[in-house]
């Protein structure tokens, strides 16, 4: 069955922790051990240690939950009707129902502080102080547990069938780089170079490989001054045209049916200048340096230092300020493994990360190469590989 080794570690993990069942709510949560993708955050996953799940959807999304659901019962309720009751009454009782008399613990999570988005990124729906409660009401006479560090650790470690879903968001996330590298000229912004990004990944990745809902997070800056700063947590796409000789810099988020790709690419219009194709080479090599250096077993943080090598060793170690890579999957950003100089992380098979050094100066500009890379046996697994060129 699709995806069961998920299903039949994480039972392996309850069990450990003497958990009799799980309470899930959060979109990344449903979909790692049911199979569906929430379109607004409003489903929730009674996941026990023992028997068949239950998601408990919006009834108006019946025909988009349909055949995702995996070993796992659907019960529908009213949402969004003028005449429904409150959803939060219904819920309660729905879960209510659900209680097995012999379940004595309940695992939930209460300390996610970076969730993902469901398919309705433009508002989410997370749980708050009176989901707690409700949850309360809803277990009367069980003891709740917050979770949230098991399932952290549990999705470290991808299975064979989420690469595969992983791979497909990442070779979706090729159209938007190709729009990017066919698009870089003078005279074009940075908005307008997002908005081609995010246009190719929708119209082109819809559809791929059987991918149902796609969506793009497209960030462009232009111009020396703006992309040395892009090595902050995210880039702002600018407005002004670009010149002869300025290095645009995409910062590339896209979902595909719920798993997630993380992509950089740098590109100049016009004529890139002796020292911006020597930090980019520096970049580059730095990237494939620290990709080659992943295995099972090596420490995350000798996989910075591989990369942070290289750019020192070409003199320009203080420009290189934030770390090598994070994980991913579920979720745009992980917290672990992190490749980063103070990284306790020991890299397992089946863990998926980013790779992506950088050059940041004032008087050049900022470049950052990113690619996404699953630790397998045999070393790095680069998903959805896209050539490095800056011109």
């Amino acid at each position: 069955m699709v995806n069961q080794q998920r299903r039949l570690r994480m039972r392996h993990a309850m069990e450990a922790q003497q958990l009799d069942a799980l309470i899930l709510r959060l979109p990344e949560n449903v979909l790692l051990l049911s199979g569906h993708w929430p379109m607004i955050g409003a489903a929730y996953l009674v996941f026990p240690r023992e028997g068949k799940s239950v998601c408990i959807v919006p009834e108006c999304y019946q025909a988009e939950v349909g055949g995702s659901l995996v070993d796992c019962e659907p019960i529908h309720y009213p949402l969004g009707g003028a005449l429904d009751p409150p959803a939060a009454r219904v819920v309660k009782d729905l879960l209510a129902q659900q209680m097995k008399p012999e379940w004595r613990t309940i695992g939930y999570e209460g300390d996610f502080e970076t969730v993902a988005p469901s398919w309705n990124a433009a508002e989410g729906l997370v749980p708050t102080a009176s989901f707690q409660h409700l949850l309360a009401e809803a277990c009367e006479g069980k003891t709740l547990v917050d979770v949230t560090r098991l399932i952290l650790e549990e999705r470290m470690r991808k299975t064979p069938h989420e690469i595969v879903r992983l791979a497909i968001a990442s070779e979706v996330s090729c159209f938007g780089l190709e729009a990017f590298e066919q698009a870089v000229s003078i005279g074009i912004s940075g908005v307008q170079l997002a908005a081609l990004v995010e246009q190719a990944v929708m119209v082109h990745g819809t559809g791929y490989r059987d991918s149902v809902r796609v969506r793009a997070f497209a960030q462009v800056t232009t111009g020396p001054a703006e992309t040395a700063y892009a090595h902050r947590p995210n880039v702002i796409s600018t407005t002004r045209p670009m010149a002869d000789g300025d290095i645009a810099v995409l910062e590339l988020g896209v979902v595909v049916d719920g798993y997630w790709a993380d992509r950089t690419r740098v590109r100049v219009a016009g004529h890139a200048s002796d020292e911006q194709i020597r930090i980019f080479e520096t970049v580059r090599k730095a990237q494939e340096t620290a990709v080659a250096s992943v295995h099972t077993g090596v420490r995350a943080r000798d996989v910075d230092a591989a990369a942070r090598a290289v750019i020192e060793e070409a003199g320009y170690g203080p420009s290189f300020p934030h770390i090598t890579g994070h994980g991913l999957g579920f979720g745009y950003h992980e917290p672990a493994p992190i490749l980063g100089p103070h990284s306790e992380d020991v890299l397992e098979e089946g863990m998926f990360t980013s790779v992506e050094p950088g050059i940041y100066t004032t008087a050049h500009g900022g470049i950052r190469i990113e690619d996404d890379v699953v630790v397998t046996k045999d070393g790095a697994l680069v998903l959805g590989p896209y050539k490095k060129v800056l011109q």
